[in-house]
């Protein structure tokens, strides 16, 4: 899957995915909710346009799958991936980014991420994308 990078590390479970969203622009997380829950297996269960605000809504929510993106008005997605994962080792994190850059990616990779994502990506390879990192 072009544009796709998975299979860092990712958490598995059974029945309907759990998937809480992050980022900055609403427009952005609407369009990412209806991809994601158009698909039988998949549920959205919260959103958040700051990193302090996801940081307290996802030990609540639980998800299977955070799609965190990258960039933040008040932190980094990698930064919350990091905190996830310290405190919640069965969330996968899935980074979202509009920028294809190396240094990004090794952060991620390095913040316990289970795969990086660019949001130019066609909607089909993400839900592959939320899937394969749940599953891995």
């Amino acid at each position: 899957m072009p544009g796709i990078v998975v299979g860092v590390d990712g958490s598995g479970g059974s029945g309907r995915i759990r998937v809480f969203l992050l980022d900055e622009h609403e427009v952005v997380r609407r369009g990412v909710r209806e991809v994601l829950e158009a698909e039988p297996d998949i549920t959205v269960v919260g959103e958040a346009g700051t990193a302090a605000s996801a940081l307290a809504r996802i030990p609540a929510l639980r998800p299977d799958v955070a799609v965190l993106d990258v960039r933040l008005p008040d932190g980094d997605g990698v930064s919350v991936c990091r905190e996830i994962r310290s405190a919640m080792p069965q969330v996968a994190c899935l980074m979202l980014t509009s920028f294809g850059n190396d240094d990004a990616l090794f952060d991620a990779i390095m913040a316990a991420g289970a795969g990086y994502v660019l949001k130019q990506i066609r909607g089909t390879d993400l839900v592959g994308a939320v899937r394969e990192v749940c599953l891995t």
